[in-house]
């Protein structure tokens, strides 16, 4: 009984010792320029939204080419939004609308190809954390790159969208449905997201860098990424839902430039989990 208790001390011991390693995480990422680095991969995140927006324009052009009063409610409230620009913005809907088959093909194109140059990014920056001479071949890369969209984005999709309808639901009738409890909600709002989350990050620690990344330290960098990522996404929710509407800073532009601010702060928060499971790395080669 007493090794038991001697052995989950050590242990409890270890993990507190390794996430000791943050602040020279912090370091380290201040010294590989993880700031500019984060920039890169925000940038093609933000091109990668351009064909997203074309497929699922696409996708509800079906359900809007047969219902005026969505049209309507859109041309409402771009004219709020951006009345300079509403004309123009309402004639592009409508072209995509009709030409929604065709848009749509070309938005999953798009998206397949750019979304390869955020993973692109993230292996060039994972090259410097680590740090790795050379990268992998074009078509490893690649390969790779395809890989991380099937994986990745399944699992980001499923912690979104169970974030968001969550509370969306709330929000809207005030109270989600009797039917779920307490304890259920918890688990579909917060714990589910979460362990889907920290998945994604493990795949990403684990598969990106162009080294090898025992299963152990990819998984606690990935359990720090997601626990900030999460905190965040949350944060993100609550002002949309409750704030982001009556605010005065940027007025109805407040919520875009508070998404760009966010999705900043996701490239820099995968940056330091790079670098806390590079230093962990090192601290157990050198054990």
């Amino acid at each position: 009984m007493e090794q038991t208790h001697s052995r989950k001390f050590k242990r409890l011991r270890k993990v507190l010792k390794n996430f000791a390693l943050l602040w020279p995480s912090l370091k380290k990422f201040n010294s590989d320029n993880g700031f500019f680095l984060a920039s890169g991969i925000t940038f093609n995140i933000l091109v990668n939204l351009i064909p997203f927006i074309m497929l699922l324009l696409a996708v509800a052009g079906t359900y809007l080419y047969n219902h005026q009063a969505v049209l309507d409610h859109l041309h409402a409230y771009f004219r709020d939004m951006a009345p300079a620009l509403d004309p123009k913005i309402m004639k592009y809907l409508t072209d995509v609308i009709q030409t929604r088959h065709v848009v749509g093909v070309i938005g999953f194109i798009a998206l397949l190809w750019f979304s390869t140059f955020v993973f692109g990014a993230l292996q060039i920056a994972f090259n410097i954390v680590f740090p790795v001479e050379k990268g992998r071949r074009m078509l490893s890369g690649i390969g790779i790159d395809l890989l991380m969209i099937l994986l990745a984005g399944i699992l980001l999709f499923i912690s979104m969208f169970l974030s968001s309808s969550m509370a969306a639901l709330k929000s809207y009738h005030g109270q989600i449905p009797v039917v779920l409890g307490p304890a259920v909600q918890w688990i579909l709002r917060y714990a589910l997201p979460f362990i889907f989350t920290v998945c994604m990050f493990f795949l990403i620690y684990k598969i990106i860098p162009n080294k090898k990344v025992h299963y152990r330290s990819a998984l606690q960098a990935a359990f720090l990424t997601g626990l900030l990522w999460e905190l965040t996404k949350h944060l993100f929710t609550l002002y949309v839902v409750h704030i982001g509407h009556s605010s005065i800073l940027y007025g109805p532009l407040n919520t875009v430039v508070l998404f760009v601010l966010w999705v900043y702060y996701s490239s820099a928060i995968v940056i330091v989990g790079g670098e806390f499971a590079y230093l962990l790395e090192e601290e157990r080669l050198g054990s």
